[in-house]
């Protein structure tokens, strides 16, 4: 779960093991990265699919009594280590190579990291705006177009990217093609992009 949470956020590996509930804004479906687990030294705030709300309740469901998303295997006042997080990655690898065919090439292996990376790839892939997607992976800004998507008032199109790259992964992990998602979550950022009831005014 906790594997798949990034993969749906974008996060890196730092911002999520040490994130608490309080950074949750239920309501809002946000949830806020304070400055200090963040590279580039500025609170981040992500914009949480209905997926990865999902898992959320799930956690604290398993772990009611840790102030962490995921706390240690043996210690709740502790969070979840980078050994776990890789052991995971490192298991489900082996369990697809041991299903494959023998004659057929290795599934390589990949790190928490490579989440980040396929989520910009895709999105990139599926040609989303660019300045929106590196927004939404808290990238330093090239210009001041990039920056503008990071600003409060473009919480609407970086909430439907963020549903949309969620709803995609859906249909891959069903077998589905995900061009309607893709045209759809378009067509949403657009609406969203003229919406202000989500500006900080």
């Amino acid at each position: 779960l906790a594997v798949k949470f990034m993969l749906l956020t974008g996060v890196r590996k730092g911002e999520f093991i040490g994130a608490t509930w309080k950074e949750v804004d239920w309501d809002r479906s946000t949830w806020t990265i304070p400055k200090e687990r963040m590279k580039a030294d500025r609170e981040h705030v992500v914009y949480l699919p209905e997926q990865a709300l999902d898992i959320l309740t799930t956690l604290q469901t398993c772990f009611p009594s840790s102030k962490f998303f995921h706390p240690g295997r043996y210690d709740s006042d502790e969070p979840i280590s980078n050994a776990t997080l890789n052991r995971t990655i490192d298991a489900t690898v082996k369990l697809i190579n041991n299903g494959l065919d023998p004659d057929a090439d290795e599934f390589p292996t990949f790190t928490v990291h490579d989440l980040r990376r396929t989520f910009s790839t895709r999105m990139n892939d599926a040609m989303f705006p660019e300045a929106l997607i590196e927004a939404c992976l808290a990238h330093q800004k090239k210009d001041q177009v990039a920056a503008a998507y990071n600003h409060a008032k473009h919480a609407g199109p970086r909430r439907a990217l963020m549903q949309g790259w969620a709803d995609m992964v859906d249909c891959w992990l069903h077998g589905d093609s995900a061009k309607d998602v893709i045209a759809s979550a378009k067509a949403k950022i657009n609406t969203a992009a003229h919406d202000d009831t989500e500006m900080d005014l």
